[in-house]
């Protein structure tokens, strides 16, 4: 396996993660989902409390 020299090795380091954002967005997605259908499915559809 090729070492890698410490200019790229740096580079490396100072980027930011490519994958957190699209995680993040995607437990975001989720979450909403989910709260939307308890929500509306559990809490609206059993109407008013009496």
């Amino acid at each position: 396996m090729q070492q890698l020299s410490e200019e790229e090795q740096q580079k490396i380091l100072e980027s930011p993660p490519k994958g957190t954002l699209a995680v993040i967005l995607v437990y975001a997605a989720i979450f909403i989902v989910t709260w939307l259908f308890l929500y509306f499915g559990r809490f609206l559809a059993h109407g008013p409390v009496n």
